[in-house]
């Protein structure tokens, strides 16, 4: 089976996905120090984050309504134009030492809005350009490009911010989006017919009835919630731990943070060489079973290296879940359903890590750190027995005594 690299479509739309994600992160962070410094504080922090993510909570599953309604290399295009127009604005309006709070926060929410049309078009596109059996390899390729994008993006933004000044990295993240739609712009729309004949009201009501009508995606995509809500937003409390429990400061918090990105990249490498992986349910519920195992240590170390060590485990597994339950869907769901189905996905994933971050925050104040990380544990490892194990059997049980009746 040929490598999705070798495919010269998927190759170039690789290598321009990681140009555009790296400027991406290299804004996030001089973003992110821009407005402590224009603040001085943690509700703009909070704030500005929330409007760049609330859209994708609201408009995710209407973007992959549009996904499956329009084409998608079209789509991708004009989200990266909507991108790319806030970082000139914001660019120059530091430039002119003009820039206000309330500029950065309608730019956050306008990056919010295409990403929630973005995120249903960029999953489904992939497939478009590779064969079924490649599906795998090239989302695990995806992950790999947005953990590498992620080393890339923030030490790009330091040493920008550091020697030169703030505007250089949001031109650059502009520039960094023309590579990308450049390529697809060369890239020829697929062979499979847009079914524009329906209204946009069926087309929701569609995707709903598939989601619910076919239980196993039902349950994955309800799992992918449960470690979303109870499980990554364990981040949000890392600066906590690292200065609190381990006593180690900004140097080993970013240790901590690295352990998380190496394990993910690690997770991406191995997948993306075994190329495909057939029985993907038992891999799924495998790694959702390693994941408390990680959540568990970090709860009872007092150690930065086994801290780091679990922080590794919780991005191995958890890249080993996202990636194969990501393959799965994808595979189990025609093209003309696969916008609306992944924006679910996306919905639970993307739309759920606020909620998440602000939950974890609230219940740490009140519980303490080692408390919480036992309960989501806890919470991820019955979410998985229950969504991943007890349901998809007690559905083919109840199946298959209907046909013996």
């Amino acid at each position: 089976m040929t490598h999705p690299l070798k495919v010269k479509e998927f190759r170039a739309y690789w290598i321009g996905q990681l140009i555009s994600l790296s400027g991406t992160w290299m804004q996030h962070i001089a973003q992110s120090w821009l407005v402590y410094i224009l603040t001085k504080s943690a509700f703009y922090l909070g704030f500005i984050s929330f409007l760049s993510s609330f859209p994708t909570l609201l408009l995710t599953i209407f973007g992959g309504v549009v996904a499956d309604r329009y084409p998608r290399k079209n789509i991708l295009i004009m989200t990266q134009i909507l991108s790319l127009i806030p970082a000139i604005i914001i660019g120059i309006l530091i430039h002119l030492n003009l820039i206000n709070i309330w500029h950065i926060a309608f730019a956050s929410l306008v990056l919010g809005t295409a990403t929630a049309f973005d995120m249903p078009a960029r999953q489904t596109f992939i497939t478009e350009i590779v064969s079924k059996e490649m599906i795998t390899s090239a989302i695990a390729m995806q992950s790999i490009s947005f953990n590498v994008a992620r080393m890339i993006g923030p030490l790009l933004a330091g040493v920008i911010v550091t020697h030169l000044n703030f505007y250089t990295c949001f031109y650059l993240n502009a520039l960094s989006f023309l590579p990308l739609i450049l390529i697809l712009l060369t890239i020829k729309n697929p062979d499979f017919q847009i079914q524009t004949n329906e209204s946009f009201k069926v087309f929701l009501k569609e995707g709903f009835y598939f989601l619910f009508k076919n239980s196993q995606i039902f349950y994955i995509i309800c799992s992918i919630g449960i470690f979303t809500l109870f499980g990554i937003s364990f981040s949000t409390i890392l600066p906590l731990i690292a200065g609190e429990i381990l006593k180690t400061g900004a140097e080993g918090y970013g240790s901590i943070v690295s352990c998380i990105g190496a394990g993910a990249l690690f997770a991406g490498v191995l997948i993306a060489i075994r190329r495909d992986i057939k029985e993907k349910t038992r891999h799924i519920f495998w790694a959702s079973m390693f994941f408390p195992i990680g959540l568990l240590g970090i709860a009872f170390s007092d150690k930065t290296y086994l801290t780091m060590f679990f922080s590794f485990l919780l991005g191995f597994t958890f890249v080993n879940f996202f990636t194969i339950s990501n393959s799965y869907i994808q595979q189990s769901t025609e093209m003309r359903m696969r916008g609306r189905v992944m924006s679910f996905f996306g919905f639970v994933f993307l739309g759920f890590t606020p909620l998440g971050n602000l939950l974890t925050g609230v219940l740490v104040d009140y519980f303490g750190v080692k408390n919480v990380l036992i309960f989501y544990a806890f919470i991820c490892f019955i979410g998985a027995i229950i969504f991943l194990k007890i349901l998809p059997r007690r559905i083919q049980v109840m199946g298959n005594r209907r046909e013996w009746i």
